[in-house]
C-alpha cells in the first residue's frame, strides 16, 4: 500500500507541471491565433499594415484574455476605422482595451540651435 502511494505521488510530482506547462501553452496558443485574427481583420480593414499595435494576454481560470489595441498620438482615428472588423472577430472570453498614445509624453522636435556641452574635465 505504501508504494502504492509513493509512486502516485512521485507521478504527481513529476506530471503536475507537465500538464500545468501544457494548460499554459494551450492558452497561449489561443491567445496567438487571436492575436493573429485581429490582426488581420485591422490589415483588411485599413488595406494594409498601420500603427495600431495588438497585444493578446491569453485568458485563465479567474480573469478574461485581454486583446489590447495601441496607437501612438493622433492616430485614434485608425482604430476607429478599424473598429466593426475589430468587434466583429472579439472571442467570448476576452475583453477589449484601447490605449491612445499620451500627447504630454510624446517626442518634441529638436531645435536647429546648436547647444554648447560642458566641459566634464
Amino acid at each position: 500500500m505504501m508504494a502504492i502511494v509513493s509512486l502516485l505521488l512521485m507521478s504527481a510530482l513529476f506530471l503536475g507541471p507537465v500538464l500545468w506547462r501544457i494548460w499554459l501553452d494551450r492558452r497561449q496558443e489561443e491567445a496567438d491565433v487571436v492575436g493573429a485574427d485581429i490582426r488581420s481583420a485591422i490589415n483588411r480593414r485599413l488595406h494594409g499594415e498601420s500603427f495600431v499595435a495588438v497585444q493578446v494576454v491569453a485568458r485563465s481560470f479567474w480573469r478574461p484574455g485581454r486583446i489590447l489595441l495601441s496607437v501612438p498620438p493622433g492616430y485614434e482615428s485608425l482604430v476607429e476605422a478599424a473598429w466593426s472588423g475589430i468587434v466583429r472577430r472579439l472571442p467570448p472570453g476576452y475583453e477589449l482595451v484601447l490605449s491612445a498614445g499620451d500627447s504630454r509624453h510624446s517626442v518634441e522636435p529638436h531645435d536647429d540651435e546648436e547647444h554648447e556641452l560642458s566641459r566634464a574635465a
